[in-house]
């Protein structure tokens, strides 16, 4: 990819949909950029992924960690129970 933008492998969470997605984005974005530019392909406000954990490399990150190209990012939904 040129130096003006990357792309992500995304892979989904069970509850966001099946499988994976290659994302691409402004070269520099962050983790929050990337949850906002997913949110409307999987029927969401942006605003409904805030509380979502994200790994790269086994590794939590938070939303403003900048994002390489070739990055494989996993999405990880909050469990809830008791």
């Amino acid at each position: 990819m040129s130096a003006s933008g990357i792309t992500v492998s995304v892979r989904l969470g069970a509850r966001l949909g099946p499988g994976h997605r290659a994302v691409r984005l402004a070269a520099g974005a962050t983790v929050a950029e990337l949850l906002a530019t997913l949110a409307p392909d999987l029927g969401l406000d942006a605003r409904q992924l805030d509380g979502i954990a994200v790994a790269i490399a086994g590794e939590v990150v938070g939303h403003g960690h900048g994002l390489a190209d070739g990055e494989a990012v996993v999405l990880v939904l909050p469990v809830a129970g008791g």
